[in-house]
């Protein structure tokens, strides 16, 4: 099968080719249960093994989002910036431009109205005619797909996705008043000041931090656990208020942790003095970011803590070059004297350059998968090279890794990154969706007859590593 980008990927197969059946027709055919259903060609089936994720399968959990998660995203931006419509023009429009950006506040609802109706009815993906930076890359990543490939509930889920938001941003990026909205950016500071009892218990905790496997094995638990924040009705808010107390009973639910394979890669005296972190949320999550690299950087396991943020908003909580400075000048400004000292050295770290903020790529925000990296981006992979560790945070990325399918949970992981391996890796992630792989034989079967729908209840994690030196040879 081939890449959307035209790149041979033997490992993954068309949807409705996945089962390898011939007569695959005639069967999908008897599970057509409703009109909607038979209309956008829906199975009443998981994702088939070798597949890629996709609204196609009425069983996934690409479906429930494309039903019930996505439209209420778009639904609660335009009722956000009706309810605020006088609040942004105050801020965003000059004086003599009132009436002006009214108006096109009042444009930019409609199109997102028009976005969500298009989802909703398995609309083909449309070109991006405005001045988007990366709108040349966009749009032949659409010309490329598949024609049956090109729709919301036909397309990979994580292209889908990433169309959607990309799609979101755009209607602000072209406007004339409003090109520096984030339709999310509330609910991300929501999200770190809602958590004031757990990042002071955390900041008291590892003022005194022992330089040991043990301490280093609870900061990767934290930080883990800091990934279901971006749920705001997971109750990941109360796990929060008793952080120290509630994670060490959260073990049985890590089904894989090679922290001791991670301790030792970073204490290995290479010639590679940079620990990058490719960031998934901001908020509380983002704290516990800084800690971790607090951490690697004070013990001397690196010199430098690169984060990667993403190019425009999206995703909700993905954390962008904004998140991270109004993150580090809300923890220094803290009235708490102890979170106030604490992100105050975290500040003294970025202006010194022991943390750095990477130039934002727009290759984190693509709907490409990881693999196609060293093709389209080889400046960014050459840079991610000279990398000791690349720590990898939730589960987006996790699935641009494995390129969004379903493989096989037994599947060694190296198999499934498709040859990206530009150094070592680390993935940490929440499991909230099917894409999983290098668990050891039976867990996954084990866990299904507990929980039939584990892979999505946001109660799992993985703190997975991949050893990259023998790629590059150090």
């Amino acid at each position: 099968m081939m890449d959307p980008e035209g790149e041979e990927n033997p490992s993954a197969v068309a949807p409705v080719q996945a089962t390898g059946n011939k007569n695959d027709g005639q069967n999908l055919a008897k599970v057509f249960k409703t009109d909607f259903d038979a209309k956008y060609n829906i199975v009443d089936i998981q994702t088939p093994l070798n597949a890629f994720m996709s609204g196609q399968f009425k069983r996934s959990y690409a479906y429930t989002t494309l039903q019930n998660e996505l439209p209420v995203v778009l639904t609660k931006v335009i009722d956000s910036i009706t309810k605020e419509k006088n609040e942004l023009v105050t801020q965003f429009a000059p004086n003599n431009f009132v009436q002006n950006s009214r108006e096109e506040l009042k444009i930019i609802i409609g199109l997102i109205s028009r976005l969500k109706y298009e989802l909703q009815t398995d609309k083909p993906f449309q070109q991006f005619n405005g001045d988007e930076p990366d709108r040349e890359q966009w749009n032949n990543f659409i010309t490329h797909l598949p024609e049956d490939g090109r729709t919301f509930y036909r397309a990979c889920w994580m292209h889908t996705q990433s169309y959607m938001y990309r799609k979101l941003h755009s209607f602000v990026e072209n406007s004339i008043f409003l090109k520096e909205f984030d339709f999310f950016a509330k609910i991300k500071e929501h999200s770190l000041t809602r958590s004031q009892d757990a990042i002071l218990s955390l900041s008291k905790y590892t003022r005194r931090t022992e330089n040991n496997i043990e301490m280093f094995s609870e900061l990767l638990k934290y930080n883990l656990w800091s990934n279901r924040n971006d749920l705001e009705d997971n109750g990941a808010h109360i796990f929060n208020m008793h952080v120290l107390e509630d994670f060490t009973t959260l073990d049985d639910y890590i089904i894989a942790n090679n922290a001791t394979d991670i301790w030792n890669c970073l204490c290995n005296k290479s010639n590679r003095h940079q620990v990058d972190i490719v960031l998934d949320s901001a908020g509380y999550e983002l704290f516990n970011d800084f800690l971790l690299a607090e951490y690697i950087i004070e013990k001397g396991m690196a010199d430098k803590v690169c984060f990667h943020v993403k190019a425009h908003p999206g995703f909700v909580s993905h954390a962008t070059a904004r998140d991270f400075h109004f993150t580090l000048e809300y923890l220094s400004n803290h009235a708490d004297y102890i979170i106030s000292l604490l992100g105050q050295k975290f500040l003294e770290f970025y202006k010194e350059g022991k943390f750095e903020l990477a130039a934002a790529s727009y290759f984190w925000t693509s709907p490409n998968a990881f693999h196609r990296m060293r093709s389209l981006e080889p400046e960014l992979y050459t840079n991610l090279q000279r990398s000791k560790l690349i720590i990898f945070k939730g589960d987006l990325n996790y699935r641009k890794l494995l390129s969004d399918v379903c493989w096989e949970s037994s599947q060694d992981i190296k198999t499934c990154l498709g040859g990206f391996i530009p150094s070592n890796l680390c993935a940490l992630r929440i499991i909230k969706s099917e894409v999983i792989c290098g668990l050891r034989a039976g867990v996954c079967d084990d866990l299904l007859k507990q929980e039939p729908q584990w892979m999505s209840s946001c109660s799992y994690g993985l703190i997975q590593y991949v050893d990259g030196s023998r790629e590059y040879g150090y």
